[in-house]
């Protein structure tokens, strides 16, 4: 009976557990393209430091190929920021930013998520020193991100029930992130503050369009996005209403 193959070098492996929701529950493709294209980048960096600079990922140049989706105008860093953000959510990959001091904006890595790489991030939260970042000295924090779209529901509409983290991937499967954004912005300038109002907006700009996409037409590229200029922007007087 002949030897089981070793792993190569260029092989790329995947944790049981992200395989088989993988095969069993993500239906978007730049999800999946996103998760695989985090397990080629960390498989090339070898099993010391499996997390994946967040930069490399948007720059991967197979991966923004293969995410050019025609019929829409959906740029490929639209795609692989919402590809990101769906895998985050369903819990396949795992987000950390550190940083050298307190305040500073730092790095974003992205993990694939096993209990390996659960157990390295809960470490360094404890000590961020051990987070083995190469050529960048020790970090003085280390911390795992939500998804923004969670973050900026809990922040501003409630507590994000099972349930309702359900209705928002399901959310980002339909819609661009910066929709989601703004659903939640004007149900909290109007005082609606529940899942079931903010899908009724996104339904009716599916159905109607929005009006400042009417008039201005196509979408230029996508940027980051950044819960923030929610908190600090135009909309920051609404929503610091929420006490």
């Amino acid at each position: 009976m002949p030897e089981p193959a070793v792993p190569g070098p260029d092989d790329v492996l995947l944790p049981e557990g992200v395989l088989k929701r993988l095969l069993a529950e993500v239906r978007d493709l730049a999800e999946l393209k996103v998760v695989l294209a985090v397990a080629r980048l960390s498989a090339r960096q070898g099993a010391r430091f499996p997390a994946v600079p967040e930069p490399a990922v948007f720059e991967d140049p197979d991966l923004r190929r293969g995410l050019r989706p025609a019929g829409t105008d959906r740029t490929p860093v639209e795609e692989i920021g919402r590809g990101i953000e769906l895998a985050m959510a369903r819990g396949l990959l795992l987000r950390v930013r550190t940083a050298h001091r307190e305040g500073e904006g730092g790095t974003r890595w992205l993990l694939l998520s096993s209990p390996e790489s659960q157990a390295l991030t809960r470490a360094a939260q404890k000590q961020p020193a051990s987070w083995p970042e190469p050529g960048s000295g020790s970090a003085a924090v280390v911390e795992v991100e939500r998804p923004n779209v969670f973050r900026l529901y809990e922040q501003n509409i409630g507590m994000l029930t099972p349930l309702l983290a359900e209705r928002l991937i399901e959310a980002l499967e339909l819609y661009p992130q910066e929709w989601i954004e703004d659903a939640i912005a004007e149900a909290v300038s109007y005082g609606r503050r529940n899942w079931r109002y903010i899908q009724r907006i996104l339904e009716r700009w599916a159905l109607e369009g929005r009006q400042h996409e009417t008039d201005q037409g196509r979408r230029g590229p996508a940027k980051p996005l950044d819960p923030d200029k929610y908190v600090r922007g135009k909309y920051a007087p609404l929503f610091r209403q929420r006490g």
